[in-house]
């Protein structure tokens, strides 16, 4: 009986008997490997088509960088409103002049629920709301260096609808919210 490292080495030896034996006629042949036909290269064309339309003006496009660079900061984040761009932007209710005028009507509103420090905080309020069946949405803002993520629910057209929402909100959750303006 073989022990079990005398099969692997007999087992072993074995192979590399066949494989010397499918590999030496090979190298001894004389006829080798033949070598591959390869069909030329194409000749490259770089001739300018004469009838090529014009190179598109570049300007209005660099104006457009240039504007938007000066209008967000190095995180983001836009200089006006404070909010992270391409994030609902909700800001303070702007106060009229005089008791008889108006907002503008094609401005939006929105409930600002919360702003916290922690954005783990804002997400379980928002996820919160969400599961109450109330369109929360998450808004990051940036003032005097210090991000925050705002809660807020809407957007709405009316702002008696808003006004409404912010009532209901304060009384189900014991909060203080507050009526905004929506820019998306």
């Amino acid at each position: 009986m073989l022990t079990e490292r005398t099969r692997y080495r007999l087992t072993g030896s074995i192979f590399l008997i066949a494989v010397a034996a499918i590999t030496i006629p090979m190298l001894f042949d004389g006829e080798g490997v033949a070598p591959m036909e390869l069909d030329p290269l194409p000749e490259a064309n770089f001739e300018v088509e004469r009838n090529a339309p014009p190179m598109p003006d570049v300007a209005p496009a660099l104006e457009a960088r240039r504007q938007l660079k000066e209008a967000i900061d190095e995180d983001g984040f836009a200089r006006d409103t404070g909010t992270r761009i391409g994030e609902p932007a909700l800001i303070a209710e702007p106060a009229p002049s005089s008791a008889a005028e108006e907002p503008a009507e094609d401005l939006k509103w929105a409930v600002q629920v919360g702003a916290f420090a922690n954005p783990d905080n804002a997400t379980a309020r928002r996820d919160e709301l969400l599961a109450d069946g109330y369109a929360a949405f998450l808004s990051s803002a940036k003032r005097q260096g210090e991000v925050s993520t705002r809660v807020g629910v809407g957007p709405f057209i009316s702002r008696d609808d808003a006004l409404r929402l912010k009532a209901e909100l304060d009384k189900r959750y014991e909060i203080a919210a507050v009526v905004v303006g929506f820019s998306p």
